[in-house]
């Protein structure tokens, strides 16, 4: 049994995903993470973290553009709490976070990388399952009385 929502699909062994898997979410944490620490950290590295946070944005996008197609209900999803705190913690991690800690040596631009890689990765994937939450839930007929 998956842990992830599935939907009644047209291809019987292919169901549809709601949610975006755990890998790629570490996946786009650690390049978040590091792009963002090295930007703050590197002048030379401005032109470069630039272009690759602007094809992580892209990705992003298309990724959720292509996730509404297969699933119209995801258009107007309900907002609950606990997507608003995941987010609220996120632009946390990659605003406020950037300008407080500023690395001084190569050993503190790797902790805060990792760190914020781990931070981030675990607010995206927190931020997605909150969101599509209401989707994963089975809906109970009601019995006919």
């Amino acid at each position: 049994m998956s842990s992830l929502p599935e939907d009644s699909a047209a291809v019987p062994w292919r169901p549809k995903r709601l949610w975006a898997p755990w890998w790629l979410a570490m996946l786009l944490g650690g390049a978040m993470g590091a792009t963002l620490t090295l930007l703050r950290a590197y002048r030379e590295f401005v032109i470069p973290g630039a272009i690759a946070l602007a094809l992580i944005v892209l990705f992003i996008t298309v990724a959720t553009i292509m996730r509404r197609q297969f699933h119209p209900e995801a258009l107007e999803p309900p907002v609950s709490l606990s997507y608003v705190l995941w987010m609220v913690l996120l632009v946390f991690l990659v605003g406020p976070v950037q300008v407080m800690l500023l690395p001084a040596n190569p050993q503190e631009i790797v902790i805060k990388a990792l760190s914020l890689s781990a931070g981030i990765s675990l607010c995206i994937y927190g931020a997605d399952r909150a969101l599509f939450a209401s989707f994963a839930r089975p809906r109970n007929p009601k019995p006919a009385s």
